[in-house]
Parts: C-alpha cells; sequence; structure tokens
C-alpha cells in the first residue's frame, strides 16, 4: 500500500514531540512493507538538508515554503492574515499536483498549520481515503494551545466561528486516531468528526537496552526536558523548585529545540547554583541525561495531549512528576505521580517527599 503522510514540520525543523511521532509512523509503515512519502513544509528562505532530501531519505519528501516558521515574529494583524488564509485560500495546486503524481491509497495528516485547512476538501474530491491524527487543539483554536485557567476562550464567539469553518473542512474522515481519550472527547464534545471511526492510540515506544535502576530512595536529581516556554510551566518549576531548603537537590533543564524564555529562565534561576541548563541537546544525548535523574518533572501550564517525553522517561524506568492536566492522567504509571496543574505548593510539596 502506498500511504503519505502530511504533516507541517519534519527533521531539521522539528520542534516537539508532534515531529517524533510522524517520524516513528514513518519508520514503522516502511517496515511493515508500504511505500510512503511526506509532505511538509520548509521556511522561506531555508532549503531542507541535502541528507534529508528525496533523493537520499528511504521515502520522498515534498517540502513546501511556508512562512509558518517566522509566524511568532510576526505582528499580530499579520499573524490574523496568515491565519485566515490558512482558512479561506485554497490548497495549493502543488499539492494536488503530487496527490495525482504518487496516487496513495491512504493519506494520514497530522498537523496542518502552514499547509491549508482545506486539504480534506481536496481529498475528499479526488476520493483518497484520509485518516487523520490528532495532536492538539489547532482545529477548536487557531493558536492550538489552551492554558490552565482559560478554558473559556473554546466558547467565544470568534472561536465557536472557526470551529465551524474547520469542522466543515475536515468533515469526517474515515478513521481519527488520538493519543488520548481527552483530546478525542474535547473535538466530539464540539461536533467534529460525526460520523468517523475513531482509535485511541497511546504512542508505542521502544523499551530502551539501557535501564535506570529502581530505587526508593527521595529524588534528589530533577530534570526538566523539553523546549522552554512559559506555557511548558518552566517558570513555576524554577519558583517552587528554588524554596527547597535541602544544598543537595539539583534541577537540569535538558533543553530540546530551543524555545523563546531561555534568557528568562535563566535569569530566573540566577544565584541558585543548584540549577543549570543544558542543550540544545539531541534525542540521544537527552536520553543519556534521563539515565543519571531521579525524576522527569512535566509542569505543564498547557492542554497537553499524550507528551512524549513522558514515554521517553517510562521507557528507562524515570519517575515522572507531571500536571495533572489534559490527556498527561491517561499515562501515568505506577511509580509516576500527578500535582495541581499551576498550583506552586502542591509542586513544591510532591518535590519535597
Amino acid at each position: 500500500m502506498k500511504i503519505g503522510l502530511i504533516h507541517n514540520l519534519y527533521g531539521q525543523f522539528s520542534r516537539g514531540g508532534a515531529e517524533t511521532v510522524v517520524e516513528m509512523m514513518l519508520n514503522e509503515l516502511r517496515q511493515s512493507g508500504h511505500e510512503v512519502f511526506l509532505i511538509s513544509t520548509r521556511p522561506l528562505d531555508r532549503p531542507r538538508d541535502k541528507n534529508q532530501n528525496s533523493t537520499t531519505q528511504a521515502f520522498k519528501i515534498y517540502d513546501r515554503p511556508s512562512r509558518f516558521y517566522r509566524l511568532a515574529e510576526m505582528p499580530k494583524w499579520r499573524r490574523l492574515l496568515w491565519h485566515g488564509g490558512q482558512l479561506f485560500f485554497p490548497t495549493k495546486r502543488q499539492i494536488r499536483k503530487i496527490l495525482l503524481t504518487e496516487k496513495p491509497d491512504l493519506i494520514i495528516t497530522h498537523n496542518l498549520s502552514g499547509l491549508g485547512f482545506r486539504l480534506p476538501i481536496m481529498l475528499r474530491k479526488l476520493k483518497i481515503r484520509h485518516e487523520h491524527f490528532l495532536h492538539d487543539i489547532q482545529l477548536l483554536h487557531p493558536s492550538g494551545l489552551l492554558l490552565w485557567g482559560q478554558e473559556k476562550k473554546l466558547e467565544t464567539r470568534s472561536a465557536k466561528i472557526y470551529q465551524a469553518l474547520t469542522r466543515a473542512y475536515f468533515a469526517s474522515p474515515a478513521k481519527i486516531i488520538s493519543p488520548s481519550r481527552w483530546l478525542l472527547e474535547t473535538h466530539r464534545q464540539r461536533g467534529f468528526f460525526k460520523n468517523s471511526a475513531t482509535e485511541i492510540r497511546p504512542f508505542r515506544w521502544p523499551q530502551s537496552a539501557e535501564q535506570r535502576q529502581i530505587t526508593d530512595k527521595t529524588a534528589k536529581h530533577f530534570l526538566f526536558v523539553g523546549q522552554i516556554e512559559e506555557q511548558k510551566g518552566v517558570f513555576l518549576l524554577i519558583k517552587a523548585f528554588r524554596k527547597l531548603t535541602d544544598p543537595d537537590v539539583s534541577l537540569t533543564f535538558a533543553i530540546r529545540n530551543g524555545g523563546q524564555k531561555i534568557t528568562a529562565a535563566q535569569k530566573a534561576a540566577a544565584g541558585d547554583t543548584r540549577i543549570k541548563f543544558l542543550g540544545p541537546l539531541s534525542y540521544e544525548e537527552t536520553k543519556k541525561i534521563m539515565l543519571t535523574g531521579d525524576c522527569l518533572v512535566v509542569p505543564s501550564l498547557c492542554y497537553e495531549n499524550s507528551p512524549t517525553v513522558i514515554y521517553g522517561a517510562q521507557s528507562v524506568n524515570l519517575p515522572v512528576l507531571a500536571a495533572a492536566i489534559g490527556g498527561i492522567p491517561e499515562i501515568i504509571g505506577p511509580r509516576d505521580r500527578l500535582f495541581r496543574p499551576g498550583d506552586e505548593s502542591d509542586l513544591l510539596k510532591k518535590l519535597a517527599a
């Protein structure tokens, strides 16, 4: 079977767990004997590295130049225009040409920001079987981000108009795949995918050959892995950790894929020698650090789907302390713990336990 995946970020342009999931899916499909290709994007002024282009990969990568990468730098009015284009401009003819050339049996869409939300309409017209993989709430709000305490923003008039459009564009794909029941139900409650088959598919993370030794000792060495962004709860974690009086505890920020708040986080941690920042780090470098830690902390202030960093920690027997938000409680293991999201005192209590 020929299967095409469509996702807005890949390889050197990756930013988070969704890209890891897409890469794993591509590899799994290939190992199962399917022929695969990927449609993605790249910055307007930066081509993909030669070792990631379609002539050297085991599968073809079709890149569409996009302003998506500069979105955070745009003034608000330009971002609004850009999001409007994603909703109202027809899907690029180049994508239609790719689909007609490849003639896939199945298209699995992931995040479509930068590629256009009208793409499912094209798939229906071309009579191509369509499955969609949910990663976040970008069909419910253009930011794709929902913070703790801001739940009402999904119920505003503008959000409901946006949802009406994306709901009509997507209609009911053959199947909707979601790693968490929370994310699927959040969409279904708003009338999405009424006639679609659904599947809750937690990520299948390979168990690492290297394992931490399991111990009942109180955690001393805490670890944060990911982008340094406010919505990831970085400042909440720093503030709570600095209140620990034990001079022997430590907190390491293993930075993956950068982040806009690195300097601000370093400033917030200044003067506390127990806190250090490493990176940006590769996946393999992060894995080595996980083997040396006592506890991974996931203090997210945003509603997470199914954070891949938790699966990574569990694969090496690293206990997790995470905010009870979004789909996180669904994947917590017997040695993991939860704290109330955004609650500094509860986080401090769990860090000290």
